[in-house]
């Protein structure tokens, strides 16, 4: 008799193993993603406190705000992805690396603009700035980090996704 012994997967045995990795991709894809949405939200968060800390040091140190490098397609914002955003804290060694948004496009960047004294009903003895991130990519990291910094006459909070800023305060 002749060993009829079959090498090999049957047809049925690789579609079932091919049904299961495809079900556990589907499980575990969108967990990494969620997972890499806030791992880099939490970044964008950790850099625009870095680059607050570096405002705030000039400032002590040189007794102004740095300039903003305006981008006039962005209001006049200094924008992250542009490659000037705050520069003068890199040249002065204020900060040690780029602060540049994960993604860095339109969608996903940080924007420094430093305000005369008073605009905006806002209170204090000299020009203030405002830093904020444009978008967060996980909502529920958004409603856990909202940031703030309003004025009298306008409410930063509404047009960032996360917001600070210094110089100045609520006047009423």
């Amino acid at each position: 008799m002749k060993n009829l012994s079959k090498r090999g997967f049957t047809l049925i045995e690789l579609v079932v193993v091919i049904s299961i990795l495809a079900i556990l991709a589907g499980v575990l894809v969108p967990r990494v993603s969620n997972h890499m949405m806030a791992a880099r939200d939490a970044r964008r968060l950790a850099d625009i406190k870095t680059v607050r800390n570096a405002v705030e040091q000039y400032m002590m140190d040189k007794g102004s705000y740095p300039a903003a490098n305006q981008n006039p397609s962005f209001g006049g914002w200094d924008v992250s992805h542009d490659d000037n955003f705050v520069q003068v804290l890199r040249d002065e060694g204020y900060l040690d690396e780029d602060a540049t948004d994960p993604i860095n496009d339109a969608t996903y960047h940080y924007r420094y603009y430093v305000y005369n004294q008073g605009s905006y009903g806002c209170k204090g003895s000299s020009n203030y700035y405002v830093i904020g991130i444009r978008n967060f990519e996980s909502s529920d990291f958004a409603d856990k980090h909202k940031g703030f910094f309003k004025c009298q006459n306008r409410d930063w909070g509404k047009e960032f996704a996360y917001v600070t800023g210094g110089g100045a305060s609520f006047a009423e």
